[in-house]
């Protein structure tokens, strides 16, 4: 005989009532009065199938085992996202490296900033690199057989700008292009420096406060220094 839901009894006249819910508990108190209302008013002669019965009770258990599964990990989750967040309070006061074009000095004196790096997903034939001026005035040079990663360098590092050298006590942003002999163009990201002011919390996790560079989140840093 197949177990099948009973929400009335025609020899007892009486009507059963179930409770409504989704969740595997009461999923599972739903199922046994159910299971009970219907064992009470089985056919003598055509009884319940044990295996059926049984078969359906573990799918329940399995349910129920399921969801607490789910909970402990939606916990563990939050306990891993609440640690992020305090990590993330070690990184006030300290640089970090976000997207964005960096803006570097030919100025050959203490605190000027000649510094730059990228990120290439793989490795590249050729990089180019181009400072531009305020005026518009693009100045290029190449590096040559670059692996995939994160890389810095600065102008004292890099000869051969074309057309000409860039001129001194000038200010340039640096952009970048990659290229493989086979054709293909690796993706280059341009990297700039920037100061965690402070950090805020969100549902969705930390956010870094830049100040004049803006907010980021730890899914947006490329490195920390």
């Amino acid at each position: 005989m197949a177990v099948t839901p009973v929400m009335g009894s025609a020899q007892s006249g009486a009507t059963l009532k179930a409770e409504t819910g989704t969740s595997a508990a009461e999923l599972m108190n739903n199922f046994m009065t159910l299971l009970v209302a219907q064992m009470k008013n089985q056919d003598p002669t055509n009884p319940m199938d044990n295996n059926q019965m049984t078969s359906q009770l573990a799918q329940f258990n399995t349910a129920s085992g399921v969801e607490q599964l789910n909970s402990t990990l939606n916990n563990v989750g939050t306990l891993v996202s609440s640690m992020q967040q305090m990590n993330a309070s070690s990184w006030i006061g300290r640089s970090v490296m976000i997207a964005g074009n960096p803006v570097v000095s030919s100025r050959d004196a203490e605190g000027a900033n000649n510094a730059f790096a990228f990120s290439l997903d793989k490795g590249a034939d050729k990089v180019q690199v181009t400072l531009t001026d305020k005026e518009g005035n693009a100045y290029r040079a190449e590096l040559d057989n670059v692996k995939a990663g994160i890389h810095h360098y600065n102008l004292n590092e890099i000869g051969n700008f074309q057309p000409t050298p860039p001129p001194a006590d000038t200010n340039f942003t640096v952009s970048f292009s990659a290229v493989n002999a086979s054709g293909d163009a690796p993706n280059i990201v341009a990297l700039k420096r920037a100061k965690v002011d402070s950090v805020s919390f969100s549902p969705s996790g930390s956010v870094l406060q830049l100040g004049l560079d803006g907010t980021a989140t730890l899914g947006q840093v490329y490195e920390i220094e």
